[in-house]
């Protein structure tokens, strides 16, 4: 070698992520071997992922004014596709998917979802489903949903939600909600409308 270091190698060069648009466009992108998959759809009708469209070990990122439906049957794992809503997006997840949105993206969730929120996302919690929420979001929870909230979430909850309220940002619950954690006083009752 002679005092000298050997070259570096070179940078692998990877093709950009050419944003997809409708299901065959994903298909062909998973039979190519994709590992992460961007969705761009710019239609009025939402684009719906299944199973087939969610294999384990990939990352679905749903970026723009993008509309998606997601419903996931089979129960996930520590492999299961990572599912990630950002922009403008609006989503709809049900059965056992996880998703999640940050930078004012929209989300309704139902069955036994999970959401994971920050940043200015908007989240419906609908059935059991479950959300992660903070820095400046705002979650409106009902049936049995659960929530956990810090720094500075919004919650607004009715029916038996359940929520661990970590959050500076004061909460609107109405009675029948079950409230615990450190800012379980820092709560709003509203009257239950009739």
């Amino acid at each position: 070698m002679n005092g000298k270091r050997p070259s570096a190698k070179p940078p692998v060069k990877r093709r950009p992520l050419s944003p997809c648009q409708t299901v065959p466009q994903i298909h062909e992108r998973l039979r190519t071997g994709a590992k992460t998959i961007v969705i761009d759809h710019r239609n009025d009708e939402p684009l719906e992922l299944t199973d087939a469209e969610l294999p384990d070990g990939i990352t679905i990122r749903i970026v723009g004014v993008s509309r998606v439906i997601i419903t996931r049957l089979t129960p996930e794992t520590k492999r299961s596709a990572q599912i990630v809503a950002t922009d403008a997006a609006r989503s709809q997840i049900f059965g056992h998917a996880t998703l999640f949105a940050y930078g004012n993206a929209h989300t309704d969730a139902f069955d036994t979802t999970r959401v994971r929120a920050t940043n200015r996302a908007t989240s419906n919690l609908v059935n059991d489903s479950f959300g992660d929420v903070g820095e400046d979001t705002t979650t409106y929870a009902y049936d049995n949903a659960t929530v956990h909230s810090h720094d500075q979430a919004a919650v607004h909850a009715t029916d038996r939600v359940s929520l661990v309220h970590q959050s500076s940002t004061p909460a609107e619950v109405e009675h029948g909600v079950t409230v615990f954690g450190p800012a379980r006083n820092n709560i709003r009752l509203r009257a239950k409308e009739t």
